[in-house]
């Protein structure tokens, strides 16, 4: 056990490790939601996720935050920015 209190699990390092691609607005709600879903179960320490923009609208900023907390996700960040990113 290495004792941590929390994991984060960043847009970035997510892309990168799991898709071999720069995070360039590649990756989508399915295939960061799957992550999330993958990483809560390893450990027992609460996870804060990378939730992008939401990626879309308000609905779809509701639909992220919910599917984020279903997957197991304890936190999300969600950027004020929309895309294309500066």
């Amino acid at each position: 056990k290495v004792g941590f209190d929390a994991h984060y699990m960043t847009g970035y390092g997510t892309v990168a490790s799991h898709l071999g691609l720069p995070d360039a607005g590649l990756a989508g709600y399915g295939e960061m939601v799957d992550r999330v879903r993958t990483l809560s179960r390893i450990s027992t320490a609460p996870l804060i996720c990378d939730g992008d923009t939401g990626y879309g609208g308000l609905l779809n900023v509701a639909h992220t935050v919910e599917g984020y907390e279903a997957a197991g996700a304890a936190a999300i960040q969600l950027e004020d920015q929309e895309f294309p990113k500066k």
